[in-house]
């Protein structure tokens, strides 16, 4: 690359809201070398609370204010006016929406490299959406999946062999907690006495944050005192602090809302909990088996090529309150199983789930599909 100008990406996202995906672009876009990449983000509908952490960092953030469909052809003209702009050899789209409108405006503004990432299973698209998806599979340059049982979905799903979607697994850095938003946490539980759960996602259906509190009812039923933190916020909350309540559960369970960093979240857990119905590779989850926290997960999307029941956490059936309740009480009565399997998670991610092993990889995705162009 010596003496070539550098690639220009821009990276194509709903929003920059606090979640996985979301910080996968970030860090991407920060995280590759200026050398080589020149990088810029496209939101769709709003710039979201990470926005101002990109732009800081010196990566520009444009905002089209609103999902460019049917409904809203204006915001689709605006798209494509903001792809050109930015004139990139490479657009990479992440999630539902911006995978369709950001790959059909990318090939209308001329845009020589289109990539797409598929971070989720979504098993409850439309069949127009996936024919759509299909026809698009053919016009992109690289389907990415973020896990191998992402691609194995998505190939079914499209209709394409799983040979030609790669997977560029997530990855986590290690992150500094603040000590001051620490001791502002701990305080804010309290001295409930007992292990403190936790968990770190939206709060959406899927997370399946009411098996975790149902879980909870089970274990002070048979007399496991422990306290449930929540980190995160969506449309889900009203109904889960409603069912907390209901459950007798209400002084045990703290709604943390949006926590921006989850290493300022993690040592105040003694349990990590990922009660979710569908994944692809949660960030969330390797953060904390990054930050040495024992994880109980269940066993859907990509979960399982991480963690190893019994080897490096827990893994349960989705759906499952008893079972969940039982892992959980598990680990929180053998500190010596919990310390092992922490000690074992945090390895796993050392070993090829690190930020600088996704970004490696990243880069070199593109600088070959640069070179056929």
């Amino acid at each position: 690359m010596t003496g070539r100008a550098p690639i220009r990406v821009l990276h194509i996202i709903t929003s920059l809201g606090v979640g996985g995906a979301e910080r996968l672009v970030v860090s991407a876009a920060n995280g590759l070398p200026t050398s080589r990449f020149e990088q810029a983000i496209c939101v769709l509908t709003e710039r979201g609370p990470l926005a101002a952490e990109a732009e800081t960092a010196g990566i520009p953030v444009f905002c089209i204010g609103d999902f460019p469909g049917v409904r809203h052809p204006l915001a689709f003209v605006r798209l494509v006016r903001t792809v050109r702009a930015f004139r990139p050899t490479i657009v990479h789209t992440h999630l539902q929406s911006p995978n369709l409108y950001g790959r059909v405006a990318a090939r209308l503004a001329g845009v020589p490299i289109v990539i797409a990432t598929e971070h989720n299973v979504y098993t409850g698209k439309a069949r127009r959406y996936v024919a759509v998806e299909r026809w698009l599979a053919r016009r992109t340059d690289a389907l990415v999946a973020v896990s191998a049982e992402v691609r194995q979905f998505l190939s079914a799903q499209l209709g394409v062999a799983a040979s030609t979607i790669q997977v560029v697994p997530n990855g986590v850095a290690v992150r500094a907690p603040s000590p001051d938003r620490v001791a502002a946490l701990r305080a804010r539980i309290g001295a409930g006495g007992g292990a403190t759960i936790g968990t770190i996602a939206s709060l959406t259906s899927k997370k399946g944050h009411e098996f975790l509190l149902r879980a909870a009812a089970h274990l002070r039923d048979r007399g496991v005192a422990c306290t449930v933190v929540v980190a995160g916020d969506g449309p889900e909350r009203a109904r889960l602090e409603a069912l907390a309540a209901g459950l007798g559960l209400a002084d045990r369970v703290h709604f943390l809302g949006v926590v921006p960093h989850a290493a300022d979240v993690l040592p105040a857990i003694d349990v990590f909990v990922l009660p979710s119905l569908v994944e692809g590779l949660p960030l969330a989850l390797l953060e904390a088996m990054l930050a040495g926290t024992a994880v109980v997960a269940t066993s859907v999307g990509g979960v399982p090529e991480i963690v190893k029941s019994g080897v490096n956490g827990l893994l349960v059936q989705p759906a499952n309150e008893t079972d969940l309740a039982d892992a959980i009480v598990s680990l929180i009565q053998s500190p010596e199983l919990r310390a092992r399997l922490a000690a074992q998670a945090r390895e796993t991610i050392e070993h090829g789930f690190t930020e600088a092993a996704y970004l490696e990889s990243l880069s070199s995705l593109y600088l070959e599909l640069a070179e056929k162009h």
